[in-house]
C-alpha cells in the first residue's frame, strides 16, 4: 500500500472515530435561549476539555491555533483552526469582550466548532433541537410545545443562502445578535436574522 493511500485510510479512520456517538456523561446542558413567553429552551453541548481529551486519544498529533480575533461592540469573535493529518478546518466562537473569561470562552467555542467539522459532536450542532428541562420527560404534548417555536428548515436554508451570497458568516451574525447559533434560534428570531442579513449592504 502506498504511503499516500495509507495516510488517506488513517485520516478516514480518525474521522470515523471522532464521529462516534458520545457517552452520555460527556454531554452537558445549558439554557440556549428563551422564547417570547419566557420559556427556557435547553441545548446539549460538550465542554472544550472533553473535546480536547477525545482529540488527544484519537489523533495525538493534532494541533490548533488562533487565526483571528475581532471585537464587535462588547463581543469578541475568535477564529480558530484545528489541523489533523495535514487537514485544517476553522471555527468561529463569540463571547463577551469585557473580560478575559469571555475571550477564552470564545476561543474554546471556536475550537469546538472547528472540531465539529471533523465530526466530533456533530450531531449536537446539526440536530438544532432545543429542549425544555421538565420533570415529565416522556410527556409528548410538552415536547411538541417545546419544539413548536424552533427555527424551521426553510428559515435555516434562507439564512445560510443569504449569508453565502453576501460572503457573510451566518453563525457569527447570529451569535452577535442573539448569542446562539442559527440552529438554536426561535422562529421569530430567525425571521429577524433573515431581515438583518438582507439589509446588510456589501460595499463593492
Amino acid at each position: 500500500m502506498s504511503t499516500a493511500l495509507r495516510e488517506d485510510n488513517d485520516f478516514e479512520a480518525i474521522l470515523a472515530s471522532l464521529s462516534e456517538r458520545l457517552p452520555d456523561e460527556a454531554i452537558k446542558q445549558r439554557v440556549g435561549w428563551r422564547d417570547q413567553s419566557g420559556e427556557e429552551h435547553w441545548i446539549d453541548y460538550i465542554e472544550w476539555h472533553t473535546a480536547a481529551e477525545i482529540l488527544d486519544r484519537v489523533c495525538p498529533d493534532w494541533s490548533h491555533q488562533v487565526r483571528d480575533i475581532n471585537v464587535i461592540g462588547d463581543l469578541v469573535a475568535v477564529t480558530a483552526a484545528i489541523t489533523i493529518k495535514g487537514v485544517t478546518r476553522c471555527g468561529i466562537g463569540v463571547d463577551s469582550a469585557l473580560d478575559e473569561k469571555g475571550i477564552k470562552g470564545a476561543e474554546h467555542d471556536a475550537l469546538k466548532r472547528a472540531a465539529v467539522k471533523f465530526g466530533l459532536a456533530r450531531s449536537l450542532y446539526r440536530d438544532g433541537k432545543s429542549k425544555r428541562k421538565r420533570a415529565a420527560s416522556n410527556d409528548i404534548s410538552a415536547k411538541k410545545g417545546a419544539d413548536a417555536d424552533v427555527v424551521t428548515e426553510k428559515q435555516l436554508s434562507a439564512i445560510y443562502a443569504i449569508a453565502k451570497a453576501k460572503s457573510l458568516d451566518a453563525q457569527l451574525e447570529s451569535m452577535a445578535l442573539f448569542r446562539c447559533e442559527p440552529e438554536k434560534l426561535s422562529r421569530s428570531a430567525a425571521s429577524e436574522l433573515i431581515d438583518h442579513l438582507r439589509n446588510i449592504r456589501i460595499s463593492a
